[in-house]
């Protein structure tokens, strides 16, 4: 087991519903995320850019992050876009609530669409350097094309919502 802020990595005992005894399997529990597909008036969709060290680059992605424990994913969802981008949203709707990986992972991201309503200040958390901007679904989709906007969890997200609004 290794465990501490970032990671929560266990070893366990699985046996398949077929009876098959798969040992040692291995299992990362991650708090539950938030993500957010916010709108301008003119249909334009809020991304972020930060490093990302697994991909060893910077990534486009939406706003969101991690659901503080006993934090409702809707409050957390409106806490990660104003954090991230200073941004308070109206007309919130919930999108659906999705496995982000469930062979090996135990969590799940909570996707939620708004509208601008006003924007402030930022505030960062201290490791965070975060660019935001509003990109046309035309440039969005040539940013998933070139892999600049790359996270399929994000890439799912974005089709979901606009499915929806």
């Amino acid at each position: 087991m290794i465990k501490n802020r970032w990671i929560d990595l266990r070893a366990e005992d699985c046996t398949t519903p077929a009876g098959v005894s798969i040992s040692p399997y291995y299992v990362l529990r991650y708090p539950d995320w938030a993500h957010t597909v916010c709108l301008d008036s003119v249909d334009r969709i809020c991304v972020i850019s930060q490093y990302r060290h697994g991909a060893a680059r910077t990534m486009m992605e939406l706003p969101g992050g991690v659901i503080e424990a006993g934090e409702d994913p809707l409050d957390a969802a409106k806490r990660e876009l104003r954090e991230e981008t200073g941004i308070r949203g109206t007309q919130w709707r919930a999108c659906g609530t999705y496995r982000t990986n469930p062979a090996t992972h135990t969590n799940s991201v909570h996707v939620f669409a708004c509208r601008v309503d006003s924007v402030e200040s930022t505030a960062f958390d201290a490791a965070e350097d975060i660019r935001q901007q509003f990109l046309t679904l035309s440039e969005l989709r040539a940013a998933i094309d070139s892999g600049d906007f790359g996270h399929l969890l994000h890439v799912g997200a974005v089709c979901r919502a606009l499915n929806l609004i």
